[in-house]
């Protein structure tokens, strides 16, 4: 009995001294994890998930800071992402290296977040809740851009099930959702700062509503629930009866990513079309295989008249339902003068009358998976993703947009679907639905599943048109302007589902026509604070004052 009191008390030593670990676990529950029902609450847990490691770090010295956000970063990002490392999961520590790549550099962000935030919030105490999710953001955009941008964790995406509060992104994109969970999270941790820091435990119980951060948080409370409220009254006065203007049909095959193609291609043939077949018993308008459905050239192969056994049937098969088809194929590219050979992973658009119409490449290629623009220089790089099952295609240089029953339509393929600004430019070309075409079966898990599919629910919001998403093995859905699931099929699951869009639904929005508005004003707050240390000559100062923490409940004057 003495022994467990021990190991009770020593327990909760522990965690009364490294509470800021509890933010590991909370990032992990703030995210789709398991298709679970008690892990389906992730939208609630992202609102305080931060809460522990924002408190823990407020006043300590910067090694300590580093150090602490460091440990409670990583094991969540571990918790969170590594089931990326499943590309690498058929090679012998293929899992382990991509692992111990990728989760170092997303923890380095999110530290870099933390670090720049508390260095200026030092400076300006009382805009300290403005400046974390400021900063949180800037960061993101920065992880948005280059070769290796993987814009792919931001808090924002958490929410894509909380429909009516995510309306919000058709005026500021996914970034003012990210800024308003942050924000949301430093308010609550500031609440507890000063509760516990002050005379608060000392005063009676109104004593809290006095607190500065209590009434600042019961103003940002309000301000949520009037958000959300304004969404639901715009989802409840945009949802009428049903109309057909275009039914598309998605097939979900589940060919295994790690199969020989060409081995193997005349097996899946027979599965896409019986699925297919089925599928256009319900007269679509448009059918849509995945990214992976097929690895073949059909644009090359149909315009030098060198079709193969496999292309052959999947014509005629068009040619036998009388619907167009939208798939993936490889493209290729041969340099005329030099001989070089060059493939590309495209999207391609195939009529009724089974003739290629128009193919996409894609632009936004996911680095090391798809192509390693450093090779010259890590060339051993390389030769380990290679390893791996990595291809190396050329990137795509132009969007294109296909026609369907009068009605145009952009493609996107597989995760650039994350990537907010590309997909806004389709809004200029006046594109009335995109289709994403993806293929998520080497995730092996819900998780990697549901996290690339809320991204495409944003893009439906912040740009007011239909989304119809085709996954290998899932998640294949049809999204309307207002991120509501209208049709859907299980990941993991062979078949189709067919869905209907209604065009009185497409809107324009804000974001969609003048884009990240809100991330420059964001910006431009920051650079008004930057200037104001500037003007004052302050930097030298700053740079004594800085090396230690400030005292225990002292307070920093405000410029």
């Amino acid at each position: 009995m003495g022994l467990m009191k021990k190991i009770v008390k020593g327990g909760m030593k522990f965690a009364a001294g490294n509470y800021y670990l509890a933010t590991s676990l909370l990032m992990y529950l703030s995210f789709p994890a398991y298709d679970i029902w008690f892990l389906k609450g992730f939208p609630f847990f992202a609102w305080f998930s931060l809460v522990p490691v924002f408190l823990f770090v407020r006043g300590r010295k910067y090694g300590e800071l580093v150090f602490y956000s460091f440990v409670a970063f990583f094991f969540g990002n571990l918790l969170t992402f590594s089931w990326i490392g499943y590309f690498g999961a058929k090679v012998s520590g293929g899992f382990t290296f991509i692992v111990a790549l990728l989760i170092p550099a997303l923890t380095a962000f999110m530290v870099t977040k933390v670090l720049l935030a508390e260095f200026l919030a030092r400076r300006f105490e009382k805009l300290r809740f403005l400046i974390y999710p400021s900063l949180w953001i800037m960061i993101d955009w920065v992880q948005s851009l280059g070769f290796l941008a993987f814009p792919w964790t931001y808090w924002g995406y958490s929410q894509y099930p909380f429909t009516d509060f995510i309306q919000m992104a058709r005026f500021t994109g996914v970034m003012g959702v990210t800024f308003s969970l942050v924000m949301f999270n430093y308010m609550v941790s500031e609440f507890f700062h000063e509760a516990l820091n002050g005379d608060f435990l000392r005063s009676n119980r109104k004593g809290v509503f006095r607190l500065v951060s209590f009434k600042r948080l019961a103003v940002a409370l309000v301000a949520i629930g009037i958000i959300t409220a304004a969404g639901r009254v715009l989802l409840l006065a945009n949802n009428p009866e049903p109309r057909r203007d275009l039914r598309v049909a998605m097939v979900q095959s589940c060919i295994n990513p790690w199969d020989n193609w060409m081995r193997n291609r005349m097996r899946y043939f027979d599965q896409l079309a019986g699925y297919t077949r089925r599928a256009a018993a319900e007269n679509p308008d448009l059918v849509v295989w995945s990214e992976s459905a097929t690895l073949e050239m059909f644009s090359y192969d149909f315009f030098h008249g060198n079709l193969n056994v496999f292309e052959e049937a999947v014509f005629e098969l068009v040619r036998e339902i009388g619907t167009p088809l939208l798939t993936g194929e490889i493209g290729r590219l041969v340099d005329g003068i030099h001989g070089v050979t060059s493939y590309q992973n495209n999207a391609v658009l195939i009529d009724a009358g089974g003739n290629v119409v128009k193919s996409y490449s894609k632009i936004n290629l996911v680095p090391f998976g798809e192509w390693f623009p450093y090779e010259r220089w890590f060339g051993w790089v390389k030769n380990i993703v290679d390893s791996f099952g990595a291809s190396s295609f050329t990137p795509g240089t132009e969007l294109a947009t296909f026609d369907v029953r009068e009605r145009k339509f952009g493609v996107l393929v597989c995760y650039e679907g994350i990537f907010f600004r590309h997909v806004r430019r389709y809004v200029a070309l006046g594109v009335d639905f995109l289709v994403n075409i993806t293929n998520d079966g080497w995730t092996d898990t819900y998780s990697g599943h549901m996290q690339h599919f809320a991204a495409s629910v944003f893009r439906a919001v912040e740009n007011g048109f239909w989304v119809v998403r085709a996954g290998n093995t899932g998640y294949s859905t049809l999204i309307d302007p207002y991120g509501r699931v209208r049709a859907s099929m299980n990941i993991l699951t062979k078949g189709y589902v067919t869905g209907d869009m209604d065009y009185r639904l497409n809107h324009g929005t804000f974001y969609g026509r003048f884009g990240d508005v809100f991330f420059f004003i964001v910006l431009a707050g920051i650079a008004v604070l930057l200037v104001i240390i500037m003007k004052e000559k302050a930097w030298q100062p700053l740079i004594i004052r800085f090396s230690r923490p400030p005292k225990a409940g002292g307070k920093t004057k405000f410029l």
